[in-house]
Order: structure tokens, then sequence, then C-alpha cells
């Protein structure tokens, strides 16, 4: 239930944001699939995995055409049972003729969030996630309809996206249990004994359609 009310959350945002917009301004919204390889098992093995994602990107055009957009995406990817929200730094550069089908070029850059992920806790120790560097770079299409104020776009994309998994052991002379937070790579977090790291990487094959408003 939480997972709609976000993806409704996110459309609504960008149809309203996007009702108050001039010119300068542009969204791009869209839904799709990433599709890559699965996390591998204890024998090394992996399967296909085709998963859900959602992208809304709202920037600022700039440039004498009015033809290259910076500003930032907010998105929704599932990784089989995991649920990531990348935000990111994103660029847009529209090719071709006003009002006529133009070819998009992107590149979004940032990190994941892992704040929809719950942490795992027991009497000897807690596990969690924490998401990683997100690269993204896209090529799709932009097809005005006739008034001129939406338009259709459908995209290609690659996505390499980081993830890590913190399995960490509560240290038995310490009377509270600690809450899992950021740390430095060369000291534990306050009351665990041990911490290990277990680090994934996902890279992704990306297929969306939506709208430009």
């Amino acid at each position: 239930m939480k997972i709609q009310i976000l993806f409704l959350f996110i459309f609504f945002l960008a149809i309203s944001i996007a009702e108050g917009q001039e010119k300068i301004y542009y969204n791009q919204t869209e839904f799709g699939v990433l599709a890559g390889r699965g996390v591998d098992n204890w024998m090394g093995e992996s399967d296909t995995r085709i998963d859900f994602s959602i992208i809304t990107f709202h920037g600022v055009r700039f440039g004498k055409k009015n033809n290259h957009v910076g500003g930032i995406s907010v998105g929704f990817d599932q990784y089989e049972t995991i649920s990531i929200m990348p935000v990111a730094f994103g660029y847009r550069a529209l090719l071709g003729k006003e009002n006529k089908a133009l070819l998009i070029g992107g590149l979004d850059l940032g990190g994941g969030m892992t704040f929809l992920e719950k942490t795992e806790k027991n009497e000897w120790g807690a596990n969690w996630y924490e998401g990683g560097m997100m690269v993204s770079p896209s090529i799709g299409g932009y097809f005005p309809g006739k008034a001129g104020k939406t338009a259709l776009t459908i995209s290609l994309a690659y996505k390499r996206q980081g993830l890590s998994l913190f399995s960490g052991v509560y240290d038995p002379n310490t009377a509270s249990r600690p809450r899992p937070s950021a740390f430095s790579a060369s000291s534990l977090p306050d009351g665990f004994s041990s911490l290990t790291e277990t680090e994934y990487l996902f890279n992704s094959l990306v297929i969306r359609m939506g709208l430009s408003f």
C-alpha cells in the first residue's frame, strides 16, 4: 500500500507542477521496466530480472533555442524484492525542430535512498540496506501533441545502481540497542561488536514511456 501511494504522489506532483509552468520549465514523467541480471545465489548463478521503474524529471530550459534542460529527477525502482528511490541531478538535450518530433539525450547522476526498506532487528543484531551511487545515460523520442502543450516520450536508458547490505552484531557489553546510522569505514557504529557489508551492483537496461508537460 505504501508503494502505491508513492506512485500516485509522484504522478500527481508532476501534473500539479506542470500546470503552472511556463515554456522555460520542462517536465518528463515516465513509467517502464528495468531488465538485468538478478542477485547471484550461493552457487554463483542468477536469473534474468524484469522490474518496475518510474521517474519524474523537473528542469529549466536554457540555451538560444531553449533546447537544453538542467534539473532534478526523482523516481522509484524495484530490484527484485528491494525498493530504491533514486534522486539525481539531470540533464536533457532536445534535438530537432520545434513542434516536431525531437530526439532526447539525457544523463542522470545521483544516488539511491532505501527508506522504503525496513531495518530487520532481533536480540543479536540488525540488518539494513543503504543506497549507493546511481548513473543513467538515456536516449529517446519526444512526440508533441496537436495542441503543443503535452508530448509523448519514449526512452531507452542504461542504469547503474549501487547498493549495500549491512549486517551488524550487537555488542553484549552495551545495554541499549543502537539505531543504524551513517559511519566511517574505519570505525564501527556505537553499540556494535562487528559489522559486515555486502555490496551489490545492478546494471539494467531501462525502457520507459510517459508524458512531457
